[in-house]
């Protein structure tokens, strides 16, 4: 395990659960993006981008990025490997022992602006403009979708290249882990009828209610525990994706007991801790919702196994 080239990635197991295999009736591997160094798969999308800006914009004097977790650990992560500032701006609701770890990581400077991301993202930006950093957003760009699809193309080689899966899981906030699948799965023609089983929870469920109505929709608020999942609206790409046809996307949502639930069973099983919006993706199977898709033939689980993106995620609630 490690990472390759100029990655700041590890490249991570793919692991059979034979837990979840048995439970299921059918095999279930797990990809462990958990144990990346910054605590989730964001170091993919983030490192892919912070190493490819820096090759157009070498002399920029610093990284700025808007998160109230993940992308900014995995922007304050990049950062010190590549020596380089990061200047994170994060909204008030940023739980304590979140900006905690930013300490983990000397390049890390925290600013804390607005009651919500929105109003911490435009502060960044503005900050970005008057220093001449390089902004780095925390899903909605095609570097990080790169980034992200390197973990399709590792599951590749550890599944074995003549075995297809039946699923790939996966949580969705903004949607940027899904259009890096969706790209990894283009790179790989045996696998570009996979279906891609997007999971949301209830209050965070954006991109289910676009698909319902057609348009993308921009939710009111964040209402569900998973705030990590907290996109108000999914990003312009993906819903473009979709409306084009390309890819096989289902779209799934769980309540946040189904997801906590999952959370505590993989904690129980697996002895992995992780946060309520992985635990979107793990409900999946630990609860009924691929069972049920394959009793509606919307995917075959006799083709393959089942992958589920275990994405990690710093914000651990003490409940759990």
């Amino acid at each position: 395990m490690g990472s390759s080239g100029d990655s700041l990635h590890l490249t991570t197991p793919l692991v059979k659960s034979y837990v979840l295999s048995l439970k299921n009736d059918f095999p279930v591997y797990l990809k462990l993006e958990n144990i990346q160094v910054p605590g989730s798969f964001k170091i993919r999308g983030i490192g892919n981008m912070c190493v490819e800006s820096l090759k157009l914009k070498p002399n920029a004097p610093c990284f700025v990025c808007s998160s109230g977790g993940n992308a900014g650990l995995a922007a304050s992560y990049a950062g010190m490997l590549l020596n380089k500032p990061v200047h994170v701006f994060v909204p008030t609701s940023t739980p304590e022992f979140v900006l905690q770890q930013f300490k983990l990581y000397p390049a890390s400077h925290v600013h804390v602006h607005g009651e919500v991301w929105n109003e911490a993202n435009e502060k960044a930006q503005e900050f970005c403009k008057s220093v001449g950093g390089i902004f780095i957003p925390p899903y909605d760009h095609p570097l990080i979708w790169t980034g992200h699809s390197t973990l399709i193309d590792e599951a590749v080689d550890q599944l074995g290249r003549d075995i297809v899966p039946s699923c790939i899981v996966v949580s969705v906030g903004g949607g940027g882990l899904l259009m890096g699948v969706l790209e990894g799965i283009k790179r790989h023609p045996a696998w570009k009828k996979v279906p891609v089983l997007a999971m949301e929870t209830e209050g965070a469920d954006c991109l289910a209610q676009s698909i319902k109505n057609n348009k993308i929709v921009r939710l009111n608020s964040i209402t569900s525990a998973a705030k990590s999942l907290g996109a108000l609206e999914p990003c312009y790409a993906l819903w473009k994706c979709l409306e084009s046809g390309e890819g096989n996307v289902i779209s799934e949502v769980v309540s946040d007991d189904q997801a906590i639930m999952a959370c505590r069973q993989i904690m129980q099983d697996h002895r992995y801790v992780v946060e309520t919006a992985c635990g979107a993706a793990l409900s999946a199977v630990y609860g009924d919702t691929v069972r049920s898709l394959n009793e509606r033939k919307a995917i075959d689980v006799s083709s393959g196994p089942v992958i589920v993106v275990v994405c990690g995620g710093v914000s651990v609630q003490s409940f759990l």
